[in-house]
C-alpha cells in the first residue's frame, strides 16, 4: 500500500516543528544545556527544508534541490553533534565545517554526474543513514560511565531511522535507471517517511525523559556530595556504611578515621575563605591517592573528614592514618598560588559489632586526644579508658 507521500510530508513537518519548539523551550529554562541548543537549531533546519519541499514538490527546482539537500543533511548532523554535546564533548565547529565540505564536494559531483532526482534522493537517504547510526552509536558509547534507561530508547530510534533510510537508499540504486528529473519514486512507498515521524515523535519525547532523568540524577548525587571536594557528605558516609557493614559482616575487622586539619581558622584568616576551599580540595586529593578503592571517605563536615576500613585491624588502620598524617606533613599545599604547610590530627577507633555511632564516638574522643596532645598526631580510643592507649607524632 503506498501511504500519501503530502500528508506524511505534512506530518513530518509538525512533528519537527514541535520538536524544536519543545527543545527551544527548555533550553531556555536550562541554558548550561548546549546540546538542547543544537537540537533546536536541527529540527528548525530539518523544518525549513520539508516546508520548502511541501511548497516546490518532491521535485524542486534545480536551484532549489540542492539547497534543500543540503539542509536536511546539516539538520541530521546537528542532531549527531547534540548527542555528542550532551555525552559532555566540545563543540568542534571546524570538524563539523570540514563534513559539510566534504558533502558539498560529492553533492556537486551527484547533480552534474546524474539527471535524475532519484540519485540525488539515495545519495541523501544514504548519508542521512550514516550520521543516523552515528547518533545511535554515540548515545550508546562505552566510555561513558553515565547510566541512564532512555539511553537505550533513544538507540533504538535511531538506530530505525537507520535501516530505513539505508533500506531506500539500497532499493532506489536497484531499481532501474528509468526516473528523470521529471519522476520522482520512492521504493517504500512513503513508508521511510512514516517511520520517519514516528521516530522523530519518539525522539523528542525520549530526548525530554533522558534530559529529566539526567538532571534528577544530578540532583540526587548533589544531595550525597560535597559540592566542594567532590567527596561523598555525612548523609551518604553514614547510609553507605550500614550497608558495607552488613554485606562484610558485623564480626569483619573495621575501624574508623575522624580527621580535622589543625589551625584551620589560621587559614582561613590569612588566605580568606576561598584560600579555605583550595585546602580542602588539596586534603581531599591527598586522601584519594593515600586510600585504597574499598575504604569509604567522606568530607564529615567543615574541616573535618571520616574514613572506614573494612578489612584493617586496629594496627594497620593505625599505619594507613600515619601514612595520611606524615603525607600532608611532608609536603605544603598550594594555597593562593603560595606554598603553606597544612597538618591533620587523627583519631582511630575500632568498629565492633557494626556499631558505626558507637565508633564514631570513639573516634571523635581520639580526635581530641589527638589535638591536645599538640595536634599534627594520630591517636587511638578502644572505649576503654583503663587501657593503654598509641599515640604516634610527627
Amino acid at each position: 500500500m503506498e501511504l500519501d507521500v503530502k500528508t506524511l510530508l505534512t506530518i513530518n513537518l509538525a512533528v519537527v516543528c514541535l520538536s524544536s519548539v519543545t527543545a527551544c523551550y527548555f533550553w531556555n529554562q536550562y541554558r548550561d544545556n548546549v546540546w538542547l541548543l543544537c537540537w533546536t537549531v536541527a529540527t528548525a533546519i530539518c523544518g525549513v527544508a520539508l516546508l520548502l519541499i511541501r511548497v516546490f514538490g518532491a521535485v524542486p527546482p534545480l536551484a532549489i534541490g540542492p539547497p534543500i539537500v543540503l539542509m536536511l543533511f546539516s539538520s541530521y548532523l546537528l542532531i549527531w553533534e547534540s548527542m555528542r554535546l550532551f555525552n559532555g564533548r566540545r563543540l568542534q565547529p571546524l570538524r563539523l565545517g570540514a563534513i559539510v565540505l566534504v558533502f558539498v564536494a560529492v553533492l556537486a559531483v551527484v547533480v552534474w554526474a546524474t539527471t535524475g532526482v532519484n540519485q540525488r534522493a539515495n545519495f541523501l537517504s544514504a548519508s542521512l543513514a550514516i550520521l543516523s547510526s552515528l547518533s545511535a552509536y554515540e548515545v550508546l558509547r562505552k566510555d561513558n560511565e553515565e547510566f541512564l534507561r532512555t539511553r537505550l530508547a533513544m538507540a533504538a530510534l535511531f538506530g530505525a531511522m537507520a535501516i530505513v533510510l539505508a533500506l531506500r537508499a539500497i532499493l532506489g540504486w536497484l531499481e532501474p535507471a528509468t526516473a528523470t528529473i521529471d519522476a520522482y519514486y520512492d521504493p517504500l512507498g512513503g513508508f521511510s517517511s512514516l517511520v520517519n515521524s514516528i521516530a522523530i515523535i519518539g525522539l523528542s519525547i525520549a530526548l525530554m525523559m533522558m534530559a529529566n532523568e539526567r538532571t534528577s540524577g544530578r540532583h540526587r548525587r548533589l544531595a550525597l556530595t560535597d559540592e566542594l571536594t567532590g567527596l561523598p557528605n555525612r548523609r551518604y558516609f553514614l547510609t553507605q556504611a550500614e550497608q558495607l557493614l552488613r554485606r562484610g559482616g558485623k564480626d569483619a575487622p573495621a575501624c574508623i578515621l575522624m580527621m580535622d586539619l589543625d589551625h584551620f581558622s589560621k587559614v582561613n584568616e590569612r588566605f580568606g575563605h576561598t584560600g579555605g576551599d583550595e585546602a580542602l580540595i588539596s586534603f581531599a586529593a591527598l586522601l584519594r591517592q593515600q586510600l585504597r578503592s574499598g575504604d569509604l571517605v567522606a568530607r564529615y563536615g567543615g574541616e573535618e573528614f571520616c574514613v572506614l576500613l573494612i578489612g584493617p585491624d586496629r594496627t594497620q588502620g593505625l599505619q594507613l592514618a600515619e601514612a595520611i598524617r606524615s603525607a600532608l606533613a611532608a609536603k605544603p599545599v598550594t594555597i593562593r598560588g603560595r606554598l603553606h604547610p597544612l597538618t591533620v590530627s587523627i583519631g582511630l577507633a575500632p568498629l565492633r559489632g557494626g556499631d558505626i555511632d558507637a565508633a564514631l564516638q570513639l573516634a571523635d574522643k581520639a580526635l581530641y586526644r589527638a589535638k591536645g596532645a599538640g595536634r599534627n598526631r594520630v591517636a587511638t580510643w578502644d572505649g576503654d579508658p583503663r587501657s593503654n592507649l598509641d599515640l604516634a607524632a610527627g
